[in-house]
């Protein structure tokens, strides 16, 4: 069985890490696409629009957010029994795949 590795490079920055996370997965590029179209949405409406259940959906809300690319209108601990509409956060997404980029072609 293959090992995973984390790299060793100093060049390997949180925002490069989060950038593999965020950018690396097909579900997370469904939601900031859907939410860079079409503006702030509930988690109802994502799971309307995109190809994955609910369950995921919300583990992926959660990782976009904690990578900052994406807000939320309701601060965490406050969102029981509300809706809360995300958007994506282009300005944060763009620092991300800048440092990606930097990662892969200044290294």
């Amino acid at each position: 069985m293959p090992r995973i590795t984390q790299p060793q490079d100093r060049a390997w920055s949180a925002d490069v890490e989060a950038a593999v996370a965020t950018f690396g997965n097909r579900s997370r590029n469904e939601i900031l696409r859907y939410l860079s179209a079409h503006g702030p949405a509930t988690r109802g409406d994502i799971v309307a629009a995109v190809s994955a259940g609910e369950p995921s959906v919300a583990k992926h809300l959660l990782a976009l957010e904690e990578a900052g690319a994406i807000v939320v209108d309701v601060e965490p601990g406050r969102r029981h029994g509300r809706s809360p509409r995300y958007s994506a956060n282009s300005l944060r997404i763009k620092e991300l795949l800048d440092a990606h980029l930097r990662y892969l072609l200044e290294g």
